[in-house]
């Protein structure tokens, strides 16, 4: 049975439309010298998946040097678009309702339509569909929305939304592919799968200071670990890391880096509990700052959640654990980054041999 919020949008989609939606477009008659204001809409996603989309933006980018590149992002994660050169402007949604107040309202909506809007929105919705995406698409005043074709409102009926309908292959895909699909029908393409994320001086700076101050020797090869995760099910045992940990000492004489957030104090509190010896804790850092950080490591340990797509970000190799997300359709598509995944997908099923044989293909990479 639908839910009732369900039932809301399904009614506010049919009225919306009716009153907004553009008109019906063909490919071939898309005035694309023309499209001077562009806007990309990818706001109802976590941080990994918006720098899975960067290859996507820089390949708008490349195909419309000169207009004006919006995108909206979500509060959280609208900082990783800072000091982007492909992005000339970030316009911050507001996920949760209480943070919303009179001002900022005035301040999205003036962003979205000022300078007379855009001519055309882009949603990058690879994986499900943002009611709230696809209004930001349309009080744009964008003449022109994008949009992939694998989720309709109503599957027995044409699209309300979108008038050019980016085709989605049944083909198993890399998310990036994905995204790049969704900007293809535009002419836009990129071969080069690196995300783009960019600290400034201050934060290199910054990170570095941070990094002198933990005193790690020097001519060991030093990893970072990060240990957290929102889902539960995407968290690699605490009582195996531990584990894991010795073992990279033992075997490597590594230094080891703890890495955490700000909900994590805890959860670094059983590692330094159960390990035998002596590993560094940074502090706590913005998430730009730890991008910078984690530069300075050769190897970085994580779950399969947003600090992989940084460390990807920074070109630093990682051994990541996965569970039930595909890691051949979401890991960083680089042949440094390594997933470990267990036979049934659970990530409690991970072994700890399975662990450090990934440790040692990455080490083994680096000579």
């Amino acid at each position: 049975m639908r839910s009732p919020e369900h039932m809301l949008k399904r009614f506010l989609y049919r009225v919306i439309a009716k009153l907004f939606t553009p008109p019906a477009v063909l490919l071939d008659r898309l005035p694309l010298e023309a499209f001077h204001r562009i806007l990309i809409v990818r706001q109802h996603d976590q941080l990994g998946d918006l720098l899975i989309a960067t290859p996507a933006i820089r390949a708008v980018r490349k195909r419309f040097p000169s207009a004006h590149l919006a995108i909206v992002a979500r509060q959280y994660t609208a900082p990783m678009m800072k000091n982007n050169p492909n992005i000339d402007e970030v316009i911050v949604f507001y996920e949760r309702l209480q943070r919303w107040n009179l001002h900022r309202m005035k301040t999205f909506l003036y962003a979205l339509r000022s300078h007379g809007g855009y001519d055309c929105a882009i949603v990058l919705n690879t994986v499900s569909r943002s009611f709230s995406s696809d209004m930001i698409a349309l009080f744009s005043k964008a003449k022109y929305i994008v949009g992939s074709d694998h989720i309709r409102l109503e599957p027995k009926s044409s699209e309300k939304i979108y008038n050019i309908i980016a085709p989605r292959s049944p083909e198993q895909k890399t998310e990036i592919e994905r995204n790049l699909d969704i900007v293809r029908v535009l002419g836009a393409d990129e071969r080069d799968f690196d995300y783009d994320l960019f600290p400034t001086n201050a934060e290199r700076s910054e990170a570095e200071n941070i990094f002198l101050s933990l005193g790690l020797p020097k001519g060991k090869i030093t990893a970072g670990v990060h240990f957290g995760a929102l889902d539960p099910t995407r968290c690699f045992p605490l009582h195996k890391l531990a584990q894991v940990i010795d073992l990279m000492i033992e075997r490597f004489g590594m230094n080891i880096i703890l890495i955490i957030g700000p909900n994590e104090i805890e959860r670094r509190a059983f590692i330094l509990d159960h390990i035998h010896y002596k590993v560094f804790s940074a502090p706590i850092m913005p998430l730009r700052v730890m991008a910078a950080f984690i530069c300075h490591v050769q190897l970085f340990l994580c779950n399969d959640t947003g600090t992989l797509h940084i460390a990807a970000s920074q070109k630093v190799p990682t051994v990541s654990f996965h569970a039930m997300n595909d890691p051949a359709v979401w890991k960083p598509p680089h042949p440094r980054h390594i997933a470990v995944r267990a036979d049934d997908s659970l990530i409690t099923s991970i072994t700890i041999e399975q662990v450090m044989d990934s440790i040692e293909r990455a080490v083994a990479g680096r000579r």
